[in-house]
C-alpha cells in the first residue's frame, strides 16, 4: 500500500478574476475550493489515474473537516489526526486575462506535542504494511524538521521506500536517513547544494553530490522536462508541449504518477517518463492537483526519454 503524510495540510481557495491591478476594488467571478497540501496532492492524483493509497495528515476545525468531505467525495482514503488547531486556508488568485497566478500560503496551526506522537505512532502501526511512503510538503509551527527524518526511518523499518518531496531544512535533515528517492525543483536543488542551478549539465552535477544519500533524484525542470539522475544513469523525460491554465500541484501529479509507476515495478526511464506526463496532464485542468486520465494517456504517449549519461 501506497502511504501520504501530510503535516501542513490547507484547504486551497481558487479565485477567479479578469484582472489583477493594484488599488482596484477586483471583483471575484467564480472561486473553486479543494483539499490541498501535497501528500493529500499527491493521494488525489494516485486515484485519478486509478490506483490506491491512504493518506495520513493533521486537519482541524472547519476547515479540517470540510477537507475531510471533500476527500471522501474525491475516492481518498485518509486516516486524520485532529488537532486543536485550525486547518490553514491558501488563496490563489488566477488571472483570467494574462493566465498569471498569485498564491497567498498561510502558515497553518501549532502542532502540539501530543498530537505529533498520535500521528508518528499510526506510522509505526500500520494495516497494510507499507509498500512506498510519500512524506511532502512544509514542516508546520510546533514541530522540529527533524520530524522527517524520523518518519523515514519509521517507514524504512516497516520494508517501505520513501519519496521525499520538500525543501530546506527539512529535506536536509531528511536526506540524512537515506529516503529512496527526492523529488526537488531547480530552486529547491540550489537552496540544497548552495549553488545556482541555470542549466541541465548544473542540476546533474549538483544531483551527484547527493547521490550518496539517495538513490533517485527527480529533478522538475518546468517546461525542460524533469530530470532523472540514479547510480545507474541519468535520463531525461520531456512531455509534449501544451498550453497550461494552472500549475498548482503539477509537481504534486508528477509525484504521484511516480509512485505508481514503482508500485507496477516499471523501469526507471519508465517512471521518470510517467511522471513528466502526469505533471504535464495536470497543468490542463483547473483546480489543485487534478489530471484527467485520458489527457494523461495521451500525453505519456508522446513524451520521450533520452539517457544522456
Amino acid at each position: 500500500m501506497i502511504y501520504t503524510i501530510t503535516l501542513n495540510p490547507a484547504l486551497d481557495r481558487t479565485i477567479y478574476v479578469e484582472h489583477l491591478l493594484e488599488r482596484e476594488s477586483i471583483k471575484v467571478l467564480r472561486e473553486e475550493r479543494y483539499a490541498g497540501g501535497k501528500g493529500i496532492d499527491v493521494s488525489r492524483v494516485i486515484a485519478q489515474l486509478g490506483g490506491e493509497s491512504i493518506a495520513i495528515a493533521f486537519l482541524g476545525g472547519y476547515a479540517g473537516k470540510e477537507m475531510e468531505g471533500r476527500l471522501l467525495n474525491e475516492g481518498v482514503a485518509g486516516h486524520f489526526i485532529w488537532t486543536k488547531g485550525e486547518t490553514r486556508i491558501n488563496v490563489i488568485a488566477h488571472c483570467i486575462q494574462t493566465g498569471r497566478e498569485i498564491r497567498f500560503n498561510f502558515p497553518g496551526p501549532t502542532i502540539q506535542p501530543q498530537e505529533l506522537s498520535e500521528l508518528v505512532n499510526i506510522c509505526r502501526n500500520l494495516s497494510p504494511r507499507p509498500t512506498f511512503a510519500v512524506i511532502s510538503g512544509s514542516v508546520p509551527q510546533g514541530v522540529n524538521p527533524v520530524i522527517y527524518e524520523n518518519l523515514i526511518l519509521t517507514f524504512e523499518s516497516q520494508g517501505a521506500r520513501v519519496i521525499l518531496d520538500t525543501y530546506g531544512e527539512p529535506l536536509k535533515k531528511g536526506l540524512l536517513a537515506t529516503p529512496f528517492m527526492i523529488k526537488p525543483n531547480r530552486r529547491e536543488l540550489s537552496e540544497l547544494v548552495g549553488t545556482e542551478i541555470e542549466t541541465i549539465d548544473d542540476a546533474i552535477s549538483s544531483g551527484k553530490e547527493i547521490l550518496k544519500y539517495t538513490q533517485v533524484i527527480a529533478v522538475s525542470l518546468g517546461k525542460e522536462g524533469l530530470l532523472g539522475i540514479t547510480h545507474g544513469g541519468i535520463y531525461l523525460a520531456t512531455p509534449t508541449e501544451v498550453e497550461a491554465v494552472n500549475t498548482v500541484g503539477a509537481g504534486d501529479s508528477t509525484v504521484a504518477a511516480m509512485v505508481i509507476a514503482l508500485e507496477k515495478q516499471l523501469p526507471l526511464d519508465e517512471v521518470f517518463r510517467y511522471g513528466a506526463a502526469a505533471g504535464t496532464a495536470s497543468t490542463l485542468t483547473e483546480g489543485t492537483a487534478t489530471v484527467n486520465g485520458k489527457d494523461f494517456k495521451k500525453i505519456l504517449a508522446k513524451t520521450k526519454i533520452k539517457r544522456i549519461d
